[in-house]
Order: C-alpha cells, then sequence, then structure tokens
C-alpha cells in the first residue's frame, strides 16, 4: 500500500534556475537567555506590582516592553538587539532558560521550546563554544529536514552553511563595556533583521562601538572569503563587514548567491511565503484540476511581480509554469500511459492530464543583489 503521510509543499532553490501569496513579515529575532530560576518564576507567575504575568517565551516589541525584573546583562541583550539597523527588528521574542545547566546539550530543552515559533535569527549571548555544533546542526536540520528556514548568529562558529552567521570578532568595546563574541551576537541578529531586503548589511555602520580586534586590509579580505561576518575599524568609524553567512563551500546549484544573507533572506522569505499560502489556501481546498492548476500558478506569478515591482527581484523575468517533463515521468512511472501514447501529445495536452494529488510546477526568479563592488577607472 502506497504511504501518503503529511499533505506536503515541496519547494526547491537551484542557481540555474531557480524555482519556486501574502507577504509575510520577515526580521524577527529570537533570543535564548539565562535567568534565575527564581525570577523566571516571579516573572511568569506573581510579577512585582504595577507589571504583568509575562509568558516564556514573551515578545518585545521596544525597550518598554522589557521586564524589569530581569538581570542587567539580559536587559543590555534585547535593548542592543533592538538598535538594529535601518530600522529595529520587526520584533523580538524571548526565551528564559533557567541557569544550571552545561554541556554541549545544554540548549536543547530551549531549542525545543521554540521550535514551533515564526521567526528568522536566533541568537544565545551565553553560548559557549562546545554547544555551537549542537545548535548549528539543529539549525541546519531545521532548514533542510524540516521546512523551517531558520538562521543563527553564532559566535567563532565555521558553520559552512547558508543558515549560519559566523560572527567572529574576539573583542567588542562600547563606551559602558566590554562584550565576549557570544553576547555581541544579540545585537548583530538584530543589526541583520533591522536591514531592509531592498538593502544589505554590508558596511553598516555601528557607532556604540568604540573599539574591537583589528586586521589589515588583506587579513579582512580572508576573513570574508572564510565566511566571516565581523566589524571592523575604517580609520573613522566602525562598522560591519560584508555580509556574507559562513557558507565557503559551493556546489553545483548552491553558488554564490548563497553566500549572501540578503539573497539568502529573499529565498527564505519566498519559501515561506508560497509554502504558508499553499497550505492555508489551496492544499484540501481545490480539485486538483487544469484549471485550478493555473489559478495557483496565477497568485504566484502575482505575488512574483509584486517583489520585482519592490526591487527585490529583476523585472519582467519572474515565471512559474507546470513542469510538462514532470508529468510526463509521473504519467509513465504511475502507467498512466505509454511513452509512445505521450509522444503523440502537445505539450498542452500533457499538462492537462490528472496527476491525482500531486501539483508539478517549475519556475524561475533572479534575485537582486545589494550595490557592493564599485569600479570607476578614469581616463585623463
Amino acid at each position: 500500500m502506497a504511504k501518503l503521510g503529511m499533505p506536503n509543499v515541496i519547494i526547491s532553490f537551484k542557481e540555474a534556475g531557480i524555482a519556486a501569496i501574502e507577504r509575510s513579515k520577515r526580521g524577527i529575532v529570537f533570543l535564548v537567555l539565562e535567568e534565575e530560576e527564581a525570577v523566571i518564576t516571579q516573572l511568569t507567575t506573581e510579577p512585582e506590582e504595577g507589571e504583568e504575568v509575562i509568558q516564556n517565551p514573551f515578545v518585545v516589541y521596544t525597550t518598554d516592553d522589557i521586564p524589569s525584573g530581569l538581570s542587567e546583562n539580559n536587559k543590555d541583550y534585547i535593548t542592543k538587539c533592538l538598535l538594529g539597523y535601518v530600522t529595529a527588528p520587526y520584533r523580538v521574542k524571548v526565551y528564559l532558560q533557567a541557569t544550571g545547566k552545561s554541556g554541549a546539550d545544554k540548549w536543547q530543552d530551549s531549542l525545543k521550546a521554540i521550535a514551533a515559533e515564526r521567526w528568522d535569527y536566533l541568537a544565545i549571548p551565553g553560548i559557549e563554544e562546545e554547544q555551537l555544533e549542537t545548535v548549528g546542526t539543529w539549525i541546519k536540520t531545521n532548514r533542510e529536514n524540516k521546512y523551517k528556514k531558520v538562521k543563527a548568529v553564532l559566535p567563532g562558529y565555521v558553520g559552512d552553511f547558508e543558515g549560519i552567521i559566523n560572527f567572529s570578532n574576539k573583542t567588542i568595546k562600547t563606551a559602558t563595556k566590554e562584550y565576549t563574541p557570544s553576547e555581541y551576537t544579540a545585537r548583530i541578529a538584530g543589526l541583520i533583521a533591522g536591514t531592509p531586503m531592498t538593502i544589505s548589511a554590508t558596511y553598516a555602520p555601528l557607532s556604540e562601538v568604540i573599539d574591537c580586534d583589528k586586521y589589515d586590509l588583506d587579513e579582512n579580505d580572508e576573513k570574508v572569503n572564510n565566511g566571516e561576518f565581523f566589524i571592523w575599524f575604517d580609520g573613522t568609524k566602525y562598522k560591519m563587514s560584508r555580509a556574507v553567512n559562513s557558507l565557503t563551500t559551493t556546489t553545483e546549484g548552491k553558488q554564490e548567491g548563497y553566500q549572501t544573507i540578503k539573497i539568502v533572506d529573499i529565498m527564505d522569505m519566498i519559501y515561506d511565503d508560497v509554502r504558508t499560502t499553499a497550505q492555508d489556501s489551496y492544499i484540501g481546498k481545490y480539485a486538483n484540476t487544469y484549471d485550478n492548476k493555473c489559478l495557483l500558478i496565477t497568485a504566484i506569478l502575482g505575488y512574483l511581480k509584486e517583489l520585482e515591482n519592490e526591487g527585490l527581484l529583476q523585472k519582467n523575468y519572474s515565471t512559474v509554469e507546470l513542469d510538462t517533463e514532470t508529468i510526463k515521468n509521473y504519467q509513465l512511472q504511475n502507467g498512466l500511459y505509454t511513452k509512445e501514447e505521450l509522444a503523440d501529445m502537445s505539450d498542452d495536452e500533457i499538462n492537462q492530464l490528472d496527476t491525482k494529488k500531486k501539483v508539478f510546477l517549475k519556475g524561475k526568479i533572479k534575485i537582486i543583489d545589494a550595490m557592493e563592488d564599485i569600479e570607476l577607472p578614469f581616463d585623463i
């Protein structure tokens, strides 16, 4: 007996031909913070007079939403995250973990607690070196096997993966405090989340930074090529390096574009939006007829045209259509038609054949990157 399982929406991206509705709000950061268990209990059951009971996790929109009972360090991490870049993050979600745990699996229970939540970037200001691989693997598993396109900012972790941002500074100083790389991941996650998708976080200034570890230009180039995202000093101000993630090993279908934070963000948005809309508005709600497949194509194309008009995709390039070759193979594999019968059919006739529960589509888009490399030779 064939195994049906749950209905699926499988969307994949290949740089040679990207295959891919209501636009979702992006820029949500999840912070996992350690706090004394007594404080967590008080905040979630019997807060101080004048404060409301909070949930765990809870949501912060502005500094006014930060519970006063939190430790000063945790208040600071949330405040730094809210600094953002062009804008503040759309929202910051916070999960409080009781202090006292250790080891490589220290954050596992917290990761399980936030797994079903909707968010874009994760930062854990208390994470230590022995826990990086566990968290990095969890991010990779979610992106590749659980249809959840989440990303994490991890300190000094060579993840070699588009879902991991390797924040590689060794020291960061502000006028009031010196931070470890782990502690400053909250600020970096907020900065990325506060970057509009029309631009990148490359050279985003950090006005609060007064010192950090410094390298010469060749070393900075090498760090970028190694998939590091870091603060550097240009002689006048402190700002971010080229906005790349930790992916350095490119493969067929996963080339240079996958190394760019901006492009991965746009791919993730399209993936989430099309998948969510298909689940909410199409799966189980329409007969799988040719006409209804065309309605789905029209909806996706309208969404992509919207992104073209916003400057995220190249204008007049996006396409979505029925995948004739895959439909043909489906007919052959399931014994519905012979090779000879299919050979006598036009593409339009093949596209109108019954595909049971399956809808086979293909498409292409071209994501617009930010202006980063400028060349201008002058003739004199």
